[in-house]
């Protein structure tokens, strides 16, 4: 009987702990880059536009569907279609509905509510005149900002000459280029694909406006870059960290396909956390071009992991982002 009390008063105090909050819920990964703090200065992105550049999207989705444009969709195969509609991919023994395009962009209408999001479909079809196409609609379009979460070469080498050039009218249009870094788990210099992005980063052309995302992972109150994502690594005079920034790329919840919502990881996660960031900020300094949003986000970049330990550049490039911090350096 004894034993049963003590035991019963144990779970009591237990449970007293928990709802006392002694017992602390992690930060949400829009938390952690500092969405919370944007959306007390009451900051939704409103009047900023961002295009996407993915295999589809779910236009129906009630999370989603106000935020996509009416007037501006994008069918790589079909420029006059306006079919945005996510493919169909067998996996794991049956069809299903590759949802990623609604994923990311999910993500950035979590961070920024109000903006308009420009949807490009980029069909598997056509090899890289599909993403010329999708590159030169984005550059004609009204966004002031750009999400690039796949990668931009069907056969994993060197962004090819065409796409180069797509790239630097991208920039030269005054856009901001968001580009998810890869989830290879290997340094972007030692892969033909990641280290020509590299190269276009720095290239006069580019003007600023590239930015490369990493991805970070929060667990059990540390912070450390995703097992998963590429990496800036040790390289002559630290080029492939100076356009490399890091953001949360694990585990992160967005919608998906019919309505839904669930967890998804890679530095495609990443990227859109950046894209949306760079939207608030946007709202809060209407007259920041590209490159001085570039500037700034790099800039205010998180140096340090929640729990004060350095974040060396090999890996996390400029840092993890900080709206908190972009803002208050606007």
């Amino acid at each position: 009987m004894l034993q049963r009390l003590s035991y019963g008063l144990c779970l009591a105090l237990l449970a007293g702990f928990i709802l006392k909050g002694s017992w602390k819920t992690p930060p949400s990964p829009y938390s952690l880059v500092g969405a919370t703090h944007a959306h007390e200065q009451s900051l939704d992105g409103k009047g900023v536009i961002v295009a996407v550049l993915d295999e589809g999207f779910d236009s129906s989705h009630t999370f989603l569907k106000d935020k996509f444009s009416s007037f501006h969709r994008y069918n790589t195969t079909n420029k006059k279609s306006q079919d945005i509609s996510e493919a169909l991919v067998f996996e794991n023994g049956k069809y299903t509905f590759e949802s990623h395009g609604t994923h990311v962009s999910g993500i950035i209408s979590n961070l920024a509510p109000a903006v308009q999001i420009i949807p490009i479909k980029i069909e598997g079809v056509g090899g890289d005149q599909s993403f010329v196409k999708a590159l030169q609609h984005a550059a004609n379009s009204p966004a002031h900002i750009v999400n690039i979460s796949m990668q931009l070469s069907y056969t994993g080498r060197e962004v090819s000459p065409n796409v180069r050039r797509a790239l630097f009218q991208l920039a030269q249009a005054g856009k901001l280029i968001v580009i998810a870094a890869g989830n290879d788990g290997a340094p972007l210099m030692e892969q033909p694909y990641t280290s020509s992005l590299v190269e276009l980063a720095h290239n006069p052309l580019m003007k600023r406006r590239l930015l490369l995302v990493g991805a970070s992972s929060y667990k059990n109150g540390t912070e450390s870059l995703a097992e998963f994502s590429n990496f800036p690594g040790q390289f002559a005079a630290g080029m492939p960290q100076t356009y490399f920034l890091t953001a949360p790329g694990e585990h992160i919840k967005s919608a998906i396909t019919g309505g839904l919502f669930a967890e998804k990881s890679g530095t495609s996660m990443a990227a859109p956390m950046v894209a949306g960031a760079a939207s608030l900020l946007k709202q809060a300094y209407p007259h920041l071009s590209a490159e001085k949003l570039s500037y700034l986000l790099l800039k205010s970049a998180r140096r340090v992991t929640i729990d004060g330990k350095v974040l060396p550049c090999s890996q996390f490039g400029a840092g993890i982002l900080n709206l908190k911090s972009a803002l208050e350096q606007g």
